[in-house]
């Protein structure tokens, strides 16, 4: 089979030219590393993988025999740099596999390299990294042709996750989502990201940015291989005290499916200005497409979507605060070449190792942290989350022991699933990012970083305050006023441990809009 050919294909389809012996582990690492150095200019890897796990000529059958793929770089890889893309851990080296990563060798997967990120996981654009920013695929080839240095920015923070699938180097790719940070590069790199319910994947060896959100994400090119790689990664570690007690049914996706008989929630908060207007049309398509199939969908409302981005920076930036201290420079992180008392030396190697933003996010939270402020910013935004994971509890009819116990959580019908876009804009030039989320050094500016950017992530961060699965599928092109097709996303969610719900209509999502993964600038 021709190597333009294969590396197109999802993992299911290459599982099963393996098993019928039509192709073998070893074509599959060379079609990728050829494909790794064709797009080595979308700076996807900070680190590129020269060994290969011996399992790949083992006679063992593994589900993921020979498969390659790829871990964000805030993930521990032992005997491998892990930097989170940071100064600060740029020559860090683990001593241990983090749990996702062990379950993927032990599966029998392939590890092409470390996904590149924004430094540590702080961003919406993939572009805030030492290692320079990620590139998105989609338009680079044409843009070069046009003479343009310019480039789409592939989505944060784990931009260099979604890249590297979008670009065919892995065959799935594993990203962390915070707030957002796998579903929004997943819809700009027109891939499929999935953020399964908190607790349903091992944190044991991811960098934390917010310990009560992270959730390991998985980016494929296809819902079925999410389901695939969902159903290998689920399930308790004794080292992971937050995930899940009770074992998690697998997830099945049949080659085509249904959604009769589903309840299909649009949340009216979500209709939002500054939505492009082809993204307005593919939701309005989407949810016709459910109604048509015979699926129920009726407007819902959640209240509190106003209030989601302040309790999400405060709630944040302070576990930042807390959770950079430990780098000191004298445990972890790199020492500054100069300071003669440990207070200089610490000050300065922390003011060198770290980036702008991640300073400011830190400053932030030690003033949220202040007694004084406790009562101010903390408690208010715990209790705003507790409201938060109350309107989509409300909304799908679930009995929820954070919510108060006078709160009701009847609403007029029971939803199986909710529908949103991804973003509300497609991927927009670097030039254009760095400028909208102030990244371009203007004076005088507000940080974005302190107060989100809604035309990114409005639709998504909620999702991790709930602590409840979300899936991002690309379902359709929007041209661009630069005449560009760029993905479009849609964002299906659902109750927590209700995976199961969020693949068959994700599935159903895929079928209909026939979304090709390739265009010919690729």
């Amino acid at each position: 089979m021709a190597s333009n050919e294969l590396f197109r294909k999802t993992l299911i389809q290459v599982r099963e030219l393996l098993k019928h012996n039509k192709i073998s582990p070893e074509d599959l690492l060379t079609v990728c590393q050829h494909r790794m150095r064709e797009t080595s200019a979308l700076n996807y890897f900070t680190n590129a993988v020269e060994k290969h796990d011996p399992l790949i000529n083992s006679k063992i059958d593994l589900p993921l025999k020979g498969i390659p793929f790829s871990v964000k770089d805030n993930f521990y890889t032992e005997d491998m740099p892990t930097t989170c893309a940071s100064l600060m851990l740029e020559n860090h080296i683990p001593e241990f596999n983090a749990t996702v990563v062990e379950k993927l060798h032990a599966y029998g997967g392939s590890m092409m390299g470390k996904d590149n990120m924004d430094e540590f996981a702080m961003g919406s654009g993939g572009c805030e990294s030492q290692f320079g920013p990620v590139r998105n695929p989609w338009n680079y080839s044409e843009l070069e042709v046009e003479g343009n240095d310019d480039f789409y920015v592939a989505g944060g923070s784990s931009g260099g996750s979604a890249a590297a699938v979008a670009a065919g180097a892995t065959f799935f790719s594993i990203g962390s989502d915070t707030g957002g940070s796998v579903r929004v590069p997943a819809a700009f790199c027109g891939v499929v990201g999935l953020k399964p319910t908190y607790g349903a994947l091992s944190r044991h060896g991811l960098v934390p940015l917010c310990n009560s959100l992270d959730v390991p994400g998985i980016f494929t090119r296809s819902v079925a291989d999410s389901a695939f790689v969902f159903n290998i990664l689920k399930g308790r570690d004794i080292n992971d005290p937050t995930t899940i007690k009770q074992q998690i049914p697998n997830s099945r996706v049949k080659p085509e499916e249904d959604v009769k008989g589903m309840v299909i929630g649009i949340p009216k908060e979500h209709y939002i200005d500054g939505t492009h207007p082809d993204i307005r049309a593919a939701w309005d398509k989407a949810i016709k497409q459910f109604d048509d199939a015979g699926a129920t969908v009726i407007e819902v409302s959640l209240p509190n979507q106003e209030y989601v981005q302040p309790c999400y920076r405060i709630l944040c930036c302070s576990d930042v605060a807390i959770n950079l201290a430990k780098f000191d420079e004298f445990e972890y992180g790199r020492r500054a070449r100069h300071g003669e008392f440990k207070e200089e030396l610490n000050y300065l190697s922390r003011d060198y190792g770290f980036s702008e933003k991640v300073k400011r996010r830190i400053a932030a939270g030690n003033f949220f942290l202040l007694e004084e402020n406790k009562e101010k910013f903390i408690n208010k935004a715990l209790s705003l989350r507790r409201m938060i994971r109350g309107d989509y509890a409300k909304a799908f009819g679930a009995k929820d022991s954070s919510v108060s116990p006078f709160a009701s959580t009847s609403g007029p019908l029971p939803c199986d699933l909710l529908l949103t876009p991804t973003t509300s804009v497609t991927s927009p030039l670097h030039s254009s990012f760095t400028a909208m989320a102030d990244l371009d050094g203007t004076e005088g500016q507000d940080h974005k970083d302190l107060v989100g950017m809604p035309e990114v992530d409005y639709h998504v961060t909620g999702i991790n305050i709930a602590g409840i699965p979300a899936i991002s599928v690309p379902v359709g092109l929007s041209t661009n006023q630069h005449g560009h097709e760029m993905p479009i996303g849609l964002h299906l969610v659902a109750w927590e441990q209700q995976e199961n719900k969020l693949f068959r209509a994700a599935k159903f999502l895929e079928q209909e809009s026939n979304f090709h993964h390739w265009v010919e600038n690729h």
